[in-house]
Formats: C-alpha cells, sequence, structure tokens
C-alpha cells in the first residue's frame, strides 16, 4: 500500500510540474502577441484602398496605408490682441449719387412785349429780387451767380440781419458796390399785424439808416414782410411798395429740409434731389397746397416775360442754384433779357420812378 501510495504521489507532482510549465510557455506566448504590431484602423489613420496599375486585374484591392495630415502646434501662439475693438457700428456716410444729367428743356415762344425803350428794344426787362439777406455763405454765392451773368437786382434786406457782424455789412456793401439796389424789409420781419404805427415806423427807419450808413444808397422802396400791403402800410412807410408777379415759392422747395426729405423719398442724394426739384420749379410747374388751399406754381421759366418782378431769397443755396440754371437758360434760347435794379427797370417807361404809396406788382400793374 505505502509503495501504491507513493507512486500516485509521484505521479500527481510530474502531472503538477507539467500544467505549471504549459501554463507558463501560455502565458509567455500571450506575452508576446500582446507586444506584436498591431493592424491599422482604417478609420483612425486614414486609411484609404487603392489599386496600383500592376494590380488592376485583381478582384480585391489591396490597401495603402496613408499617413494622416499632421499639423504641427506653433511653439509660439500669437498674443497680440487687437487694440480697438469699435464698440459700436460707424455712422454711416451717404454715397453721393452721381447726378445723371438730363436734356436741357426745350424753349417755349413766350408771348409778350419787349421794352418801347429806344435803349432797350427788342430787350425784355425784368426785376429780379431777393428778401430776408444779407446771409452769410448764400448772398455772397448769389452775387457771384448774378455778377456771371450780368444780372442786376434788388436786395430787401433785413435790418436784424446786417446788425449780425462786419461779414453781413460787409456782403451788403458788397452787393451796393456792383451795383445792385438795396431795398427796405423792415428790421425784425414782424408782420406790420403785430405793430403798432410807431413800432412798423422804427422797423422802417432803424433799417433804411442802416443802409445808408453802409452802402451810401438812399432807401427808395419797401416791401412788407409776407406781402401784407395795406393802407395803413402806406401810410406809416411813406415808401413805394414792391410786391411781384412771379414767385416760385423757394421758401418751401429750396429749403433744406424739403430737399433732404424729397432725397430720403426718392432714395437719391441731396444734390440729385435739389437738382429735380430745381428742373420741377423752373420748367415744370408744381401742383401744391398754400395756406391750406390748392395752389399752382406755373414753370417760371416761361412766366418771364416783359415787366415782370420775379420774387427770391438770398438765403437758400437751392435758390443760388435755381438762379443760375434760370439766367443761364435763358440766355442760351433767347438771349434778350436783361434785368435790372427796381428803380431803373421803373424808369425805362416812367420818368418819374417809383411813387410813393403806389403798389407794385410789375412794370405797369399799380394800385
Amino acid at each position: 500500500m505505502s509503495n501504491s501510495n507513493s507512486t500516485k504521489k509521484a505521479s500527481y507532482g510530474v502531472i503538477v510540474a507539467l500544467a505549471a510549465v504549459i501554463i507558463t510557455l501560455l502565458i509567455i506566448l500571450i506575452s508576446m502577441e500582446s507586444r506584436g504590431p498591431k493592424k491599422a484602423d482604417p478609420v483612425n489613420t486614414g486609411t484609404v484602398i487603392v489599386n496600383s496599375p500592376a494590380d488592376s486585374g485583381r478582384e480585391e484591392p489591396t490597401e495603402a496605408i496613408v499617413t494622416p495630415f499632421i499639423t504641427e502646434t506653433p511653439t509660439e501662439l500669437p498674443t497680440e490682441v487687437p487694440t480697438e475693438i469699435p464698440t459700436e457700428e460707424p455712422t454711416p456716410v451717404p454715397t453721393e449719387v452721381p447726378v445723371t444729367p438730363t436734356p436741357s428743356p426745350k424753349p417755349r415762344k413766350i408771348d409778350g412785349k419787349t421794352s418801347a425803350n429806344p435803349n432797350y428794344e427788342g430787350k425784355v426787362l425784368v426785376a429780379l429780387t431777393f428778401d430776408d439777406g444779407p446771409e452769410e455763405g448764400t448772398t455772397e454765392e448769389m452775387l457771384n451767380v448774378l455778377k456771371k451773368h450780368n444780372a442786376k437786382a434788388t436786395f430787401f434786406v433785413l435790418g436784424i440781419q446786417i446788425n449780425k457782424g462786419d461779414k453781413y455789412r460787409a456782403l451788403l456793401k458788397r452787393a451796393s458796390d456792383e451795383g445792385h439796389q438795396i431795398g427796405n424789409h423792415s428790421y425784425s420781419h414782424k408782420f406790420p399785424s403785430q405793430l403798432t404805427d410807431e413800432q412798423l415806423h422804427d422797423e422802417v427807419v432803424r433799417t433804411s439808416a442802416l443802409i445808408k450808413e453802409i452802402t451810401g444808397q438812399t432807401v427808395t422802396v419797401f416791401r412788407v414782410p409776407g406781402g401784407n400791403k395795406s393802407d395803413r402800410v402806406k401810410r406809416v412807410t411813406g415808401l413805394p411798395l414792391v410786391q411781384w408777379c412771379i414767385d416760385p415759392l423757394d421758401w418751401m422747395f429750396f429749403e433744406g429740409g424739403y430737399i433732404r426729405n424729397y432725397a430720403k423719398e426718392h432714395g437719391i442724394s441731396y444734390s440729385e434731389a435739389e437738382s429735380a426739384i430745381i428742373d420741377t420749379v423752373l420748367f415744370e410747374g408744381v401742383h401744391t397746397t398754400l395756406e391750406g388751399e390748392p395752389y399752382y406754381c406755373p414753370p417760371v421759366a416761361y412766366e418771364m416775360k416783359h415787366g415782370s418782378i420775379l420774387l427770391f431769397h438770398d438765403i437758400y443755396m437751392g435758390s443760388v442754384h435755381a438762379v443760375d440754371r434760370l439766367l443761364t437758360f435763358l440766355e442760351e434760347n433767347y438771349g434778350n433779357y436783361v434785368f435790372l435794379p427796381f428803380d431803373e427797370f421803373i424808369l425805362t417807361e416812367n420818368d418819374e420812378g417809383p411813387r410813393q404809396g403806389v403798389v407794385y406788382y410789375n412794370l405797369w400793374s399799380t394800385t
């Protein structure tokens, strides 16, 4: 029994030893397998399948391992940050839209007589008048336009404007020196209905004194603010009253706010809008509303008849450009217009000149 047990124990020992050896070998094999090269993952490595020209007849493609693009990490990252970062959208600057040249308006026949004065035979005489100046920036430009066209005018000025300073006095003096007549338009532009007789008289006297002091001219004509003439105004002022027969309503159409609104409404530039409005007023005519009533302003250019009194204001740049365009048109298409200071205008057909207490709408029509 003892020998049998010993034999069994020896067999078990051998078996255990062999098992240990086998396990050890398996561990070594597994370890070696784990250390071997792995098959590349097509998704992660960028593997693509290609066929080489030599293998084009094969049914199965061969694999080609494409090394993915590697962007090197920069050794230095940019550290500069813009120092000026706008916090607000910059205010857009309007782009000037070029004015599209339009054909010159065709001249129409303007009926009416010409001057009866032999010195102006065949000429159409017109009194061109300006209200509410002098104004810095526009009166000088208007004077430049008149000089360019060799036209003389009458400036109905306000005393309050003259007293604004030396520049305004210089403008008045220049107008006089260049042959234009200076008329009285009151001191403060208050309507006579707002003033007593004494106040109205003072408005006229103060302004006439300033005109005389600066230009040496003695005032001979008065234009009532707003055109509000009356027998009372005739009596208190003691001067001829000058009205008009052609009014382009430049205080409405050529005022900056009106032009800006027109430009915005039509999607055009300010200068293009101004040009369009001027052409309409001068050559087409305008239907509008005045003091709540429908009003038609006929085309100014074709209303320019002998003996007309034309009203403008020298305080709007639009008026400056309109007068320049109007005079250019008349010169190029008619060539017989003459613009005279008011007193000379009346004297061409009336040796007495303007008369006290008379209201003038044109060369002959008086009330």
